[in-house]
């Protein structure tokens, strides 16, 4: 954990607090964690002409993202939250904020992190952290129809210059998890709908 907390800091460009996380772990408690959890907070803006994807992306639950992201026609205005987000990177329509809860990913995303999402997936999936629709099989954590997972695939040459997938894995970061294995009897019954680009918190 602490290794994560260093991580962060280096990403924030606060090299005093870096380097105090690393010489003295004192500070790390269970307390202290809750606490820094709490002092984080989304700011919820409403915004104005032209600030939509520059500077604010829209807050979406993880269920209505893999409504909404699954169908692009949805997506233009869900009624969802926009929250400003502190990001070196370029935003743009299909990306969204949204809070991931459970332990499979930890410890590069801890539970209840909120994370900073694209959709489409375009190019390679291939070891990328992506949100997933499981249409007839649920998140053996949190039960849901979805989930946050590493994915990779192998696949087989079919017909007319085709390929089909042979399998797909999702795998969990925390080895305490089983991944997800789906065959090709389950290729279309799995959407990768959003790909995570940075943790948040």
């Amino acid at each position: 954990m602490t290794r994560h907390f260093r991580k962060l800091a280096g990403y924030l460009r606060n090299d005093g607090l870096r380097e105090k996380v690393r010489n003295q772990p004192s500070w790390f408690d269970g307390e202290g964690v809750i606490e820094a959890a709490r002092r984080f907070t989304l700011k919820i803006i409403r915004p104005r002409e032209g600030e939509r994807y520059v500077s604010c992306v829209p807050l979406v639950p993880l269920r209505t993202a893999v409504g909404a992201f699954s169908d692009p026609q949805t997506t233009e205005d869900g009624g969802w939250d926009w929250v400003e987000v502190q990001t070196h990177r370029k935003l743009g329509p299909g990306m969204f904020v949204a809070q991931v809860v459970g332990h499979s990913m930890e410890p590069a995303i801890p539970d209840g992190s909120y994370c900073l999402f694209s959709s489409p997936v375009t190019g390679s999936r291939q070891g990328r952290t992506v949100l997933v629709q499981l249409r007839d099989t649920k998140d053996p954590e949190t039960g849901e129809h979805y989930t946050v997972k590493r994915y990779q695939s192998e696949k087989v040459d079919a017909t007319n210059d085709a390929w089909r997938h042979l399998k797909i894995t999702l795998y969990p970061n925390n080895p305490a998890f089983q991944p997800v294995i789906l065959t090709s009897d389950d290729e279309g019954s799995v959407q990768v709908v959003a790909e995570v680009v940075e943790v948040l918190s």
